[in-house]
């Protein structure tokens, strides 16, 4: 299915705001262990799914020191490396989509709750 550029950002829209504690969960847990970075999902995991989306996801971390050195070297543009550099980790998420068709959407984002708390909330479930 063809998704117009408007419906694809509803999409992304809707996605974040479904999956926000998983997203900054993950973000936080990846930060703690390996700093700064951005977390990258490809788009084809949720765009044509009902919304939300809690399976199957493939999230992925991208962490600002030797990120060039990656299997995702070059994915980050000058506006995502100033966004890495500057975020509160712990009020903000970059998320990154990668797109079907190529490309990537970005977003800097924050939720409902810090992404501390969320990851608070995940390790106290797990146990």
């Amino acid at each position: 299915m063809k998704l117009t550029k408007e419906e694809r950002i509803a999409r992304h829209k809707s996605f974040l705001q479904a999956n926000w504690e998983i997203i900054a969960a993950f973000s936080w847990g990846n930060y703690l262990e390996k700093g700064r970075g951005a977390v990258l999902v490809p788009e084809e995991d949720f765009v044509h799914q009902p919304i939300p989306v809690l399976k199957g996801l493939r999230f992925h971390y991208l962490p600002m020191e030797g990120h060039e050195a990656s299997p995702f070297k070059g994915i980050l543009s000058d506006r995502e490396l100033a966004w890495v550099k500057t975020y509160d980790p712990d009020e903000k998420v970059i998320l990154c989509i990668i797109r079907e068709g190529g490309g990537v959407s970005s977003y800097l984002i924050g939720g409902r709750s810090k992404p501390s708390e969320a990851w608070a909330r995940q390790k106290a479930g797990e146990n």
